[in-house]
């Protein structure tokens, strides 16, 4: 069975004593009896009028997936409207007491001019002073902030309304309640757990704790200090890497495996694939071979002359706080959707178009797809010496379109490419999509309506046409999707050359790409054309470690293929540095059948991973609240990460942990990481490429991490960012991506 707040911290511990003191329980279950027998006489109230919301809204659901593009919007609209009815319906209906789970926490409080009473924290509110019955919702009643603040036996001041109050915490204990049965109990005294024989045993008063790694994981001013500390005896003053004779970086080398040193110190012209699990260091090789690089050779590799792109604002912010320290300060690091809309923007400044915020799915596979790479190729070699092709930047726009809505080829292309993942019907429905906002982001120029419209007239002509009455197509279709950005950067390529800033061509003499699993073959053709003749360029990714599944990234050696690199090697690197061989093994087990044949080594061991089960978010949060509280009294520098799937989520942890008081607390939103001390509550998806001393990924349930390949990766990316020590919490049916082993 998993482990609860009240058994998690002492798994397999013998009983403190052969014959326990076993009051609290007796008093616990004398407490539940009354609650229930109570809640047998409330009569339910009338529930308001009852529509099947659910049900309506998957039946839309279905109906989108099968339906015509232009039919989609409304279809999605109206399921936005029935999900802000139901919203509005749940925020106005008080659930009943679940007579199988009423509680899950209880204090017994004692307050001046007051008979002691006892309040039950729960999920919703009962209160019947008559029936000595008090439950109180944990996130709404103002009482509840007792339960989080205070342990037993502290003294209370709280401000309720207008009311100040003062007391006394009698009693302070968390419960485990199930199919209205008490099942554990803990209380600072000991944990009491229901035995098979429906006796009852204590495991002691050790709990669970995090603890002993605070620092084990590296932020930003720790890699600057480790190269300031290699460069500074280079050169005079530690200003950055100095030339010498022997063009070597012993000091780097001493900071480095073997391994990593000789993919540092490559050749610098050729491309460098480096694939590596989470943690083994493909960042810092990435960051350290352009500082080698510009250690041999400073005159080339000047820092406007390399480029870094990353997965993420933070790493953004991350990797810009070391370069300075190596030396290299100065270099632009952008992630590639900021730098690709730049691009397109200063390549086609007179095209104001809005992104879409409703592209299907279908359509960003279809566009990032391996098969338009080579349709746009090869389209561009059919047009090479058309003389009549317009070659400025209305002339790529009209190219652009034209080739993602020409169906015949797309089919051709596509049915040649044979992806199980998109099909001929999958494929129909992104042209159609194309076929309908394409003409009207062309109409987006008026000056040339004129003569697109004679040009449609003309005998053969077989690309986009305009309105039979010349007219605009609807502004609400005059959209760009994201990929676009980097379709029409390739187009103006193909049929251009270089990209350009003013006259100047763009060109770098070293390009550093992370992540770059996921970005798409197109994306990574775009990054290759700026780079100079001589090709000096590091790809570092995870393939275990992939967000976005409709990018078209499958594997490495596929995606080199198709970029003409066939002939170059993927460097493979398999000694994990920054978790433990306990967070490995189950960051392991959750990729299941995605993982990586040939294992991960860590040579580090740690605490063990803890999976912890409660019966609501209530109940971890009161559980969190006491381990992170003493975490930060002995390791005031620790960080930690609370990590969710979704934003939802990680707003009701964060706002309970912040009733509990718990010190450094920080809501990261946007990318923007503090890289300081303290607890970081977040989504998943934000933290790739960071991490933190310990880690707790909350509600692991299989409503929100099903058996399905995007949850699995999510887990691994989360418990992977884990240095020192990782905990799972769970708060309804545990996710079956979890090993069972976890629980043992």
């Amino acid at each position: 069975m998993p482990r609860t707040s009240e058994d998690a911290a002492a798994p397999g511990e013998a009983p403190a004593s052969a014959a326990p003191d076993l009051a609290i329980p007796h008093e616990e279950e004398r407490l539940l009896e009354r609650v229930r027998a109570h809640l047998a006489t409330v009569k339910p109230t009338a529930p308001p009028p009852v529509f099947d919301y659910h049900d309506q809204m998957i039946a839309l659901r279905d109906e989108i997936a099968c339906a015509r593009l232009e039919d989609v919007p409304a279809l999605e609209q109206q399921m936005i409207r029935l999900q802000g009815i139901a919203a509005r319906r749940a925020e106005n209906v008080v659930e009943p007491v679940d007579p199988k789970i009423p509680y899950f926490g209880h204090l017994r409080l004692r307050e001046k001019g007051r008979a002691d009473r006892d309040v039950l924290i729960g999920k919703t509110t009962l209160v019947d002073s008559k029936a000595d019955v008090r439950i109180v919702d944990w996130r709404h009643a103002p009482v509840s902030q007792i339960y989080y603040r205070y342990e037993e036996g502290a003294e209370y001041e709280e401000t309720f309304g207008d009311r100040e109050v003062e007391g006394q915490v009698l009693t302070r204990r968390t419960v485990t309640i199930e199919d209205a049965e008490l099942l554990r109990v803990s209380a600072p005294a000991a944990i009491y757990v229901k035995a098979q024989d429906g006796g009852w045993r204590t495991l002691g008063q050790r709990e669970a704790e995090l603890g002993g790694g605070q620092g084990m994981a590296v932020r930003p001013e720790d890699m600057a200090a480790l190269a300031r500390a290699a460069a500074g005896t280079l050169g005079t003053g530690g200003g950055g890497f100095q030339a010498r004779t022997d063009r070597h970086l012993p000091e780097i080398a001493a900071l480095l495996d073997p391994r990593q040193f000789e993919l540092i110190s490559k050749p610098d012209t050729g491309i460098v694939v480096v694939q590596g699990g989470a943690g083994s260091g493909k960042t810092t090789i990435g960051i350290h071979r352009m500082a080698f690089l510009a250690y041999a050779n400073r005159q080339r590799f000047m820092a406007e002359k390399m480029l870094v792109i990353v997965g993420s604002p933070a790493l953004r912010a991350y990797i810009a706080e070391v370069l300075p320290a190596l030396g290299i300060g100065g270099v632009t690091v952008e992630t590639f959707s900021e730098w690709a809309r730049s691009m397109r923007m200063r390549t086609f400044p007179w095209l104001e178009a809005p992104i879409a915020d409703d592209t299907p799915s279908v359509v960003t596979r279809y566009k990032t797809h391996p098969a338009m790479l080579h349709l746009f190729e090869e389209r561009a070699r059919e047009l090479a010496g058309d003389t009549r092709l317009r070659r400025d930047s209305r002339g790529v726009l009209w190219f652009w379109a034209e080739v993602l809505t020409d169906l015949d080829r797309v089919q051709a292309a596509f049915a040649k490419a044979n992806d199980p993942d998109l099909d001929p019907e999958q494929v129909k429905r992104a042209w159609r999509w194309c076929a309908d906002h394409c003409p009207a982001v062309i109409d987006l120029d008026p000056g040339d309506r004129a003569e697109r419209k004679a040009a449609a007239s003309e005998p053969g002509h077989d690309g986009v046409e305009v309105g039979a009455d010349g007219s605009a197509h609807a502004d609400d279709l005059a959209t760009l999707d994201l990929e676009d950005d980097t379709l029409l950067l390739r187009a103006f390529q193909l049929l251009k050359g270089e990209l350009r800033k003013g006259k100047n061509p763009i060109e770098f003499e070293h390009l550093f790409v992370d992540e770059a699993q996921d970005l798409s073959a197109l994306d990574l053709s775009v990054l290759l054309g700026i780079v100079s003749k001589h090709r000096s360029v590091t790809l570092a990714g995870d393939t275990s470690q992939r967000l976005h599944l409709d990018s078209g990234f499958r594997d490495w050696r596929a995606v080199l293929d198709d970029l003409g690199l066939s002939r170059v090697d993927v460097e493979p690197l398999r000694i994990a540095y920054r978790s433990t061989r306990e967070v490995l093994d189950v960051a392991r087990a959750v990729l299941g059948p995605l993982a990586d044949p040939t294992p991960p080594i860590a040579h580090r061991h740690g605490a063990p991973v803890e999976h912890h089960h409660f019966p609501s978010p209530g109940a971890a949060v009161a559980f969190l609240g006491d381990s992170l509280r003493p975490l930060f009294a002995r390791e005031p520098r620790a960080t930690v990460a609370i990590l969710a799937r979704h934003p939802e989520q990680a707003d009701i942890y964060y706002d309970a942990l912040r009733m509990a008081e718990v010190p450094n607390l920080r809501r990261v939103r946007h990318f923007d990481f503090g890289f300081k001390p303290g607890v970081e509550v977040t989504e998943i998806r934000q933290v790739k490429g960071l991490e933190y001393d310990y880690v707790v990924i909350v509600d692991v349930n299989a409503s929100t991490f099903p058996v399905e390949d995007e949850a699995r990766y999510l887990l691994h990316i989360a418990a992977t960012r884990a240095a020192h020590q990782l905990w799972i919490v769970s708060t309804g049916t545990k996710s079956q991506l979890l090993p069972d082993w976890l629980d043992r």
